[in-house]
């Protein structure tokens, strides 16, 4: 980060500055008393000056929830004490347990400067742990108990925090992070949970309350000094330690950490303490969150003038906060609009006695006359404010009102060491007052920047010091006072009028009691109209006519919604939330649009003659997962996987025909509609494609024997050797023999006699019992030759030839085995390990052995089976579960013929030396003549003894957890520069790698689907059945050398934007794609004889470094879709060190980019690998940014 120091700032004060104009709307709030302490010096001053007075009551924990001999000079004064029974501490108590704490959190290993997240409730637990954490000189990471759920978001806010410690509210939150994040926890030096009686804390982690036992005697303490230094080492400067790191979570992306300071927390309170003209006399009612910046400053402020914060209860309680009020007779009442509305309606609300408040503190939200109305009428508070901040800095603005006779509200004047600048959007230039523009801040107490540096644009330096760019549009008045429209870009522009849709939330929750979220949706008319989601639709509901006449007279038909829906309309049950609770309008806005779509294509299918359209809609919504309409562009979503997998299930659903290119060039789904309505039934596959002959096959059915009758005699003999131990034989159960393809039978097959690469996998079904499930297994299976085949080693050693068995009965009860009943789908999970129900599935065994077992708690089945790398790729497989899916779904589906598999290996082995495949091997040697030159380029580095032959059961291979990121420009990036999804990752996955390295050029091998007729020319390619359908692998790999741009490489007259970039990788691709089936062992042996023989040996090692796998897959948030299976999970193999696994979900601006890597641990760690996964995605992130697109790539990688 960068920007002016506390030290510049400081003496940036107003008196140096030149006079504002005050026609424009900037005004700078007085300078604050100096100096103003730290945090740190702040806390212990205020424990010396009040150490007797109240600081800290928890009215919902016992008074000897920890058991410390408090000295008694910090005992309460006798004025201050009670006779409840729950926890109460005076200043001294509070800062003496700290102390405490802090010593035992360093005796755990806990050092200056390592940051302690914590995950707990409103209590002293939070309170004592700050006030350690500042004494530690150690970042305090508050994060939301109600988040731990959230996978995605833990992992980022822990590592992107760097925390250390880790302190949970109980034992299941515990719990959770352990399940969620396990090697991030278990690298903690400190796990704590508070263990009450009844609790028991999972292994290794202490309980909370034990640490206060352990180090020195807590008087002993310098809390000015970092307690893991000698006392003669230098201290450092205080004002630039990190204090705190709050989290604040936009509506799109991960929550960003704002780095506030010791002197930026002091600063916010000292301000804050002003503003609210604080006394020692003062009590706060502290039920706010206590990860958010407010809950934060709540709780701390009170306490620093020398007042009280109360706790009343763990979270929000209406009861327990009127409680509090009355008992310990509270001064203050923090509130946003909903909690203030919920005690002013709790049937003790007007009994109980609310003459200590003397003001309510508002803010967070719209705030109207109503909710200032309400402070009156429904607690009886003569005082409230309202007040205007951010995580980044708080306080900005303040106002008192008068709740009685208040009659126009603002957010107030620029608190005392404070900046504000409303400017015009996307500038930096202030507009006149009383004009819109975006709220810009500053002062002493703004935050310097996001850890990682994230939303650095966002931060600007000028002669006035640091400035944030809010995104909240405000208007300032005459006299400085500032007004809060909204934000810009929630903002709804219908018909040239701006619509803030908070102005419409305050009147229909003020005026109408109604909770909810309004977004603009599109308008043919009006480009955008705003439309209201209910969070709940009570019996006795307003008619929507009362609704709009409210709306009306508020404030003015503009805002009128166009439509109101409830969440249950949107199949919601809440809106779509950050881990701190905030609403994401731009994904609710996305949901309510494809729900407005849907409603209009159901209106359009029926004017279409047919149901040829709402047949198409219903395929490409469940083949997506998302909403299309007749006139949505395919390109958009669909690239040839996508459509291939379209094309099927037409054929398998409607029975009619359609070719990918046909798919592609009609362009929308109405023009699909038009082309297949003239189509009756579907094309079979040319006369002798698939020939099923009786019997055994011969010599010319053989392409492996090239019609030599001896070499046939070899291959029965061969292949009766191996099946006869299994109770089969050569006339009544082989059905045909096939050459494996060169990666086949190198990479994934068995040249060392053994299977390399494996994949086990486990279902169950959601409605078929296990015979239902064998039956359905018996039909898929028949479709697919290759689940029904073993792999043996050829005649002269290579290439190895697949076994096609029969699909009879004696087969099928060899392969598909019942086993006994499971209790749970986890238990099937379970099976994949034991290594009992499966022998290797190796040679000579089957390559696809399952077993089927019933599931006690669904009453259903499920299945596991083990398939050889070999026999499948991902297309084939695909095809085969859909097959599956849809036979259980219907068992009369009548499943479509696929293309055979035996055409295309038969081509490919006939073919694998003709001119065409040799010219593709020169072209790709030619592509790695300078490879040897490259070896400082590769990543990972394997071990010096790492063995690239090992067994499927050698490799200790680990699937790591699934993670994404949303790539709300991709479409564009499709649509506007034909850049496919593929092509972005692939270039993220390049400049990870060189930034790894360090080097110019990237290295990786790269998965290829192969779906085309190997060596073949054009004009035969398009007279064959499409390869899309084969029923077998076709999988090819290549070796890709990427030239990565660099800054010295870039000049400035002539960069690399990031278009530039990625349309360069296309075209690479585009020129390399006739080549992707050339022979990956006639590379490696050409490699060996053209270039040397270190170039071979290179290859190898390069090809099982790192290998990005693009997959064909459909999920929704990361799992698999079916639509009467439920997949659990794959144990797998990997025949590469690092298998960087993606896949795109969603459309527009939906789309997400999912990662599964698969690795192995001899080489990449666990944390490695997560590690990595997310700096690709991070890469990945920032290509497809359209503000990144005419960027210099190489400004970034250096």
């Amino acid at each position: 980060m960068t920007g002016p120091s506390k030290t510049q700032l400081a003496e940036n004060s107003q008196e140096t500055m030149r006079p504002l104009d005050s026609s424009i709307s900037e005004v700078h709030g007085a300078a604050l008393p100096k100096p103003v302490l730290g945090l740190r010096k702040l806390l212990a001053h205020t424990a010396e000056q009040y150490a007797r007075r109240p600081a800290l009551i928890c009215m919902h924990q016992p008074s000897d929830i920890v058991s410390i001999n408090f000295p008694e000079k910090y005992s309460l004064q006798p004025q201050d004490a009670s006779s409840a029974q729950y926890l109460r501490w005076s200043h001294g108590q509070l800062q003496y347990a700290a102390r405490l704490l802090a010593s035992g959190l360093r005796d755990q290993g806990l050092r200056a400067g390592q940051p302690i997240a914590t995950y707990l409730p409103n209590g002293m637990e939070w309170a004592v742990t700050f006030r350690a954490a500042s004494i530690l000189r150690c970042p305090f990471v508050p994060l939301n108990p109600r988040g731990v759920t959230n996978v995605t978001e833990v992992e980022h806010m822990l590592k992107t925090s760097g925390a250390r410690a880790i302190i949970a509210g109980d034992a299941d939150i515990a719990a959770k992070l352990i399940s969620a994040v396990p090697d991030i926890i278990s690298a903690m030096s400190v796990r704590a949970v508070p263990q009450q009686k009844s609790n028991t804390a999972p292994e290794s982690w202490i309980n909370f309350y034990e640490l206060f036992k352990s180090g020195k005697d807590a008087e002993d303490w310098d809390d000015d000094r970092p307690h893991d230094s000698p006392m003669d080492s230098p201290v450092q400067s205080e004002d630039d330690e990190v204090a705190v790191i709050v989290f604040t979570s936009g509506t799109t992306s991960l929550a960003k950490g704002g780095i506030h300071t010791n002197s930026s927390v002091g600063n916010s309170l000292v301000s804050q303490a002003k503003a609210l003209r604080l006394t020692p006399s003062h009590r706060t009612c502290c039920h706010m969150p206590n990860h958010h910046i407010a809950g934060i400053n709540i709780a701390l402020g009170f306490m620093i003038i020398g007042g009280c914060t109360v706790f009343p209860s763990a979270s929000f309680d209406p009861a327990a906060s009127l409680r509090a009020i009355d008992q310990e007779r509270c001064t203050n009442l923090p509130s946003v609009p909903a909690i203030l509305q919920a005690i002013a309606a709790h049937p003790s609300a007007s009994s109980t006695d609310t003459s200590s408040l003397r003001n309510i503190e508002l803010g967070a939200t719209t705030i109207l006359l109503e909710h200032i109305r309400l402070c009156w009428t429904g607690l009886r508070c003569k005082s409230m404010t309202n007040s205007y901040a951010a995580t980044e800095a708080v306080p900005i603005t303040t106002a008192f009102f008068d709740t009685r006779t208040a009659e126009v509200v603002s957010v107030g004047s620029v608190v005392d060491g404070a900046r504000v600048r409303i400017c015009a959007p996307d500038t930096r230039q202030p507009v006149p007052r009383g004009e819109a523009g975006e709220m810009h801040i500053s002062g002493a107490h703004l935050i310097q920047g996001y850890l990682g540096g994230f939303s650095a644009k966002s931060f600007y330096d000028d002669e006035h010091g640091r400035w944030f760019m809010t995104g909240d549009q405000g208007i300032m008045a005459n006299d400085g006072t500032v007004t809060i429209s909204g934000r810009y870009k929630d903002l709804i522009i219908r018909g040239g009028e701006n619509i803030a849709p908070a102005a419409i939330e305050a009147v229909l929750d003020a005026k109408l009691k109604i909770q909810a979220q309004v977004v603009g949706v599109r308008s043919e008319e009006a480009g955008e109209v705003p439309v209201a989601i209910i969070q709940q639709q009570n019996d006795n509901a307003l008619p929507t006519a009362e609704i709009r006449k409210v709306l009306v007279a508020a404030l003015g038909p503009a805002f009128v919604p166009e439509n109101f829906y409830t969440l249950q309309d949107l199949g919601l049950k809440d809106y779509p939330r950050t881990s701190s609770g905030k609403v994401r309008k731009v994904e609710l806005k996305e949901i309510v649009q494809k729900y407005e779509d849907s409603l209009a294509e159901e209106e359009t299918a029926a004017k279409v003659s047919g149901v040829t359209v709402d047949d198409l809609i219903k395929l490409w919504r469940k083949l997506l997962g998302v909403d299309v309409s007749p006139e949505s562009s395919v390109g958009d979503f669909a690239d040839s996987i996508t459509s291939m997998r379209f094309r099927n299930m037409v054929k398998r659903n409607l029975g009619v025909d359609i070719t990918i290119e046909e798919i592609i060039e009609a362009g929308t789904v109405q023009k699909q509609a038009e082309l297949l309505s003239s189509r009756s039934n579907t094309k079979s596959l040319p006369p002798g494609l698939d020939v099923k002959r009786e019997g055994p096959p011969d010599t010319d059915d053989v392409a492996i024997t090239l019609g030599e009758p001896a070499v046939m005699a070899q291959i029965k003999q061969q292949v009766a050797e191996a099946i006869t131990s299994l109770g089969f034989s050569w006339d009544e159960d082989v059905e045909d023999i096939l050459p494996s393809w060169d990666l086949g039978y190198e990479v994934f097959g068995n040249v060392a006699g053994t299977a390399k690469v494996n994949h086990r996998m486990a279902i169950t079904t959601k409605q078929a019992d296990v015979d239902e499930l064998y039956t359905a297994l018996r039909i898929a299976i028949d479709h697919h030759a290759m689940q029904r085949s073993f792999e043996l080693k050829g005649t002269n050693g290579e290439p190895t030839m697949r076994v096609i068995m029969r699909s009879n009965d004696k087969w099928f009860k060899y392969a598909v085995g019942k086993i006994e009943a499971v209790d749970h789908p986890q238990d099937l999970v379970k099976l994949l390990y034991d290594g009992v129900h499966f022998r290797e599935v190796d040679h000579p065994y089957p390559s696809f052995l399952v077993k089927v077992a019933k599931v006690n708690s669904t009453g259903k089945s499920g299945l596991i089976w083990a398939l050889q790398h070999s026999a499948f790729d991902g297309l084939a497989l695909s095809s085969f579960l859909e097959d599956l899916d849809a036979l259980l779904a219907s068992p009369s589906t009548p499943l479509r013929a696929h293309v055979p598999y035996k055409a295309w290996a038969d081509t490919y082995f006939l073919h694998r030396t003709s001119p065409a495949a040799t010219r593709a091997v020169n072209r790709q040697i030619q592509r790695l003549s300078n490879l040897t030159s490259h070896t400082p380029s590769l990543f990972p580095q394997l071990p010096s003894n790492y063995n690239p032959h090992a067994t499927a059961a050698q490799r200790k291979t680990y699937f790591a957890p699934k993670i994404s990121v949303s790539l709300p420009y991709l479409s564009s990036l499709r649509s506007q520069h034909s850049i496919p999804p593929f092509i972005l990752i692939k270039a993220a996955l390049a400049l990870f790698l060189a930034s790894k390295t360090g080097s110019s050029t990237a290295i990786f091998s790269q998965n290829e689907n192969g779906r085309t007729w190997p060596f073949l020319e054009p004009w035969m390619q398009t007279s064959l059945p499409d390869c899309m359908d084969l029923a077998g692998p076709t999988l090819e790999r290549t070796l890709q050398i990427i030239p990565i741009p660099t800054k010295s490489s870039s000049s400035n007259n002539n960069p690399t934007t990031v278009l530039q970039f990625l349309k360069s990788l296309k075209s690479k691709q585009d020129s390399e794609a006739p080549d992707v089936h050339a022979p990956w062992n006639l590379i490696r042996s050409g490699l060996a004889q053209k270039i040397s023989p270190s170039a071979q040996e290179l290859f190898d090692l390069a090809s099982m470094s790192t290998c990005l796998n693009y997959l064909p897959v459909r999920t929704k948030d990361g799992e698999l879709l079916y639509e009467a299976m439920e997949y659990h999970q794959t144990k797998a193999n990997c025949e590469t060190a690092w298998l960087y696994n993606c896949w795109i979900e969603g459309d527009g601006k939906d789309m997400r980019f999912w990662v599964q890597v698969l690795a192995d641990e001899e080489v990449v760690t666990r944390e490695q690998a997560r590690e990595w996964a997310r700096e690709v995605m991070e890469w990945a992130e920032w290509l497809q940014d359209e503000g990144n697109w005419e960027k210099d790539v190489g400004e970034r990688v250096r």
